[in-house]
C-alpha cells in the first residue's frame, strides 16, 4: 500500500514520476484485458476437457504428448533463459545489461509460472496431481522436472524480489517488506546487491538444469531414436538462451519504445550478439546430430528422418530458417540500429522455437518403436499396430501411425500459458518500476 505521509520529493522521485508519466499503463491496462481475455477463455475451456476428458483432445495412444508438452517445454526454454541472462549481468558483471535485470528476472518467473500451469491440462486428472508428491517416484525424470521447477520459481520470485527492495523502500510500499521500516535506505541497497549476486549463483545452475532435466525426461526414452541423444540436453540449454534472452530483448524493446530506444542501444545489442552466438550454438548441435542418425542409423533411425524430411518437412523448415535468419541478422550491422527489426527477429525465433518444440513430437510419435522381423517370408521390421483406445464406427481401432494436429480445444487450453505470462509481466510493469534510471 502507497503510504499517506508527507515524504520530500528528491529528485530521484522526479525521476521516478518522469518514467511512470513516459510510460502511462492506457497500453498497459489494454495488456492486462487482453490476457484476461485469454485466460478466462482458456480456463473455460480446460474445465470443458475435465468433464469429457482427454478425449476431446487429438491425442491418442499412439501420439501421447502434443501441443501440451510442447507449449510446456516452449515456457521451460524461455524461463531458463530469463534468469540466465539476469545471473549473467551479476556473476560476469556485463554493465550493459544491468538496466534490464528485473525485467530478465520477471519474465524467468512469469515463464516459469505458465510452464507450471500448462502441465496440468495434459495430466488429465489433475485432482490426483497430490500423489507426484506423496508417492514420489525418483527414478523417474518427471520428479526431478517438479523439483527443479518449483526450486526455480522461488528463486526468480526471489530474484525480483531483492531487486526491488530499493524502490519499494523508497515509495514506502512493496510485498512482504515490513522488515525494511527499521532500515534505512543505504543499508537496504547494499542487502539488496548483496542477495541479488548470491541468488544469481544459486540461479544460474538452477536455470541450466530445469531445461536439462526437461530435456532428460525426452532423452531418456531408449525406444525413441528421434529424442534419445546425448545432444538433446546442451541443445536445449542453447536454445533456452536464445529464447529467453529473445524473450527479454522483446520485452524491453516495447517497455522502453522508440523514443528511448538510442539511450539503450548498447544493451540492445548485447543481447542480440547473446540471441545470435546461442543460436550457432544451437545449430552446431542439430547438424551434429542429424548427421549421426544419418550415417550409423538404423533402419528406424532412417524412418525418422524420412518423417522429419518428408511428412514434416514444411514443419522442420519453420524450425531451421526462421531462428537462421534471426541469427544472420543479429549478427549484421544494422541490427544495432533498427527497433522494428529486432522486434520482428524475436517473434521469428520465438515461432521457430515453438515448431522445434511440435518437431520433437511428431517424428517420433509417428515411428513406432515396437517392430517384427520375420525374414523368412518377406518381412523386415513390421510396425506392431497400436491399439487406439477407443471403439467408434469408422475409426480403426489399431494404428502404426496417428496423423495429429491440435483440435480447437487442445489450442484453445494452450492459450492458458500465454495469458498468465502476459498478465503476470504486465501486471508486475504497471505496478512496479521495472526499469530503473541509469546512474
Amino acid at each position: 500500500m502507497v503510504s499517506n505521509s508527507t515524504q520530500t520529493i528528491t529528485s530521484k522521485d522526479i525521476q521516478t514520476t518522469s518514467f511512470l508519466r513516459a510510460n502511462p499503463g492506457r497500453k498497459l491496462n489494454m495488456v492486462l484485458a487482453f490476457a484476461a481475455v485469454l485466460l478466462l477463455v482458456s480456463l473455460v475451456t480446460w474445465g470443458y476437457q475435465l468433464k469429457s476428458g482427454l478425449i476431446v483432445t487429438n491425442m491418442r495412444n499412439s501420439f501421447s504428448w502434443g501441443l501440451y508438452i510442447a507449449t510446456f517445454a516452449f515456457f521451460v526454454g524461455i524461463a531458463a533463459g530469463g534468469l540466465i541472462v539476469s545471473s549473467s549481468v551479476y556473476l560476469f558483471n556485463i554493465e550493459k545489461l544491468k538496466p534490464f535485470t528485473r525485467i530478465a528476472s520477471l519474465s524467468a518467473f512469469a515463464c516459469t509460472l505458465g510452464a507450471g500451469a500448462m502441465i496440468l491440462p495434459d495430466m488429465g486428472r489433475v485432482d490426483r496431481v497430490y500423489n507426484i508428491i506423496l508417492h514420489p517416484n525418483f527414478k523417474s525424470p518427471l520428479v526431478w522436472d517438479v523439483i527443479v521447477i518449483t526450486s526455480y520459481m522461488i528463486v526468480t520470485y526471489l530474484s525480483v524480489y531483492v531487486q526491488l527492495l530499493p524502490d519499494w523502500k523508497k515509495e514506502g510500499r512493496g510485498f512482504l517488506n515490513g522488515w525494511t521500516k527499521t532500515r534505512t535506505l543505504e543499508e537496504i541497497e547494499g542487502i539488496s546487491k548483496k542477495w541479488s549476486k548470491r541468488v544469481s549463483i544459486i540461479g544460474l545452475p538452477i536455470a541450466i538444469l530445469i531445461h536439462t532435466v526437461t530435456a532428460l525426461i525426452f532423452a531418456t526414452q531408449a525406444s525413441r531414436g528421434w529424442w534419445n541423444t546425448a545432444v538433446l540436453p546442451p541443445d536445449f540449454i542453447s536454445v533456452a538462451v536464445a529464447s529467453g534472452t529473445a524473450l527479454v530483448l522483446l520485452i524491453a524493446l516495447l517497455f522502453v519504445g522508440k523514443d528511448r530506444f538510442a539511450e539503450y542501444q548498447e544493451a540492445f545489442k548485447t543481447m542480440a550478439l547473446i540471441v545470435a552466438g546461442a543460436l550457432v550454438v544451437h545449430f552446431f548441435f542439430a547438424a551434429m546430430d542429424l548427421l549421426i542418425h544419418w550415417w550409423w542409423g538404423k533402419p528406424e533411425a532412417h524412418e525418422v528422418l524420412s518423417l522429419v524430411f518428408g511428412r514434416y518437412g514444411l514443419v522442420y523448415a519453420t524450425e531451421i530458417f526462421l531462428p537462421a535468419f534471426t541469427m544472420i541478422y543479429f549478427f549484421s550491422q544494422k541490427s544495432k540500429s533498427s527497433f522494428n527489426m529486432l522486434i520482428l527477429g524475436c517473434s521469428l525465433l520465438f515461432i521457430g522455437v515453438f515448431a522445434h518444440r511440435m518437431m520433437l513430437m511428431f517424428p517420433s510419435f509417428n515411428a513406432i518403436p515396437l517392430s517384427l522381423s520375420l525374414p523368412g517370408i518377406g518381412i523386415e521390421n513390421w510396425a506392431y499396430p497400436i491399439a487406439m483406445g477407443e471403439f467408434q464406427e469408422g475409426l480403426p481401432v489399431f494404428v502404426s501411425t496417428w496423423a495429429y494436429s491440435p483440435t480447437l480445444v487442445e489450442s484453445t487450453i494452450a492459450l492458458l500459458p500465454f495469458g498468465l505470462v502476459i498478465f503476470v509481466i504486465a501486471l508486475a510493469l504497471k505496478t512496479y518500476n521495472f526499469l530503473p534510471e541509469k546512474n
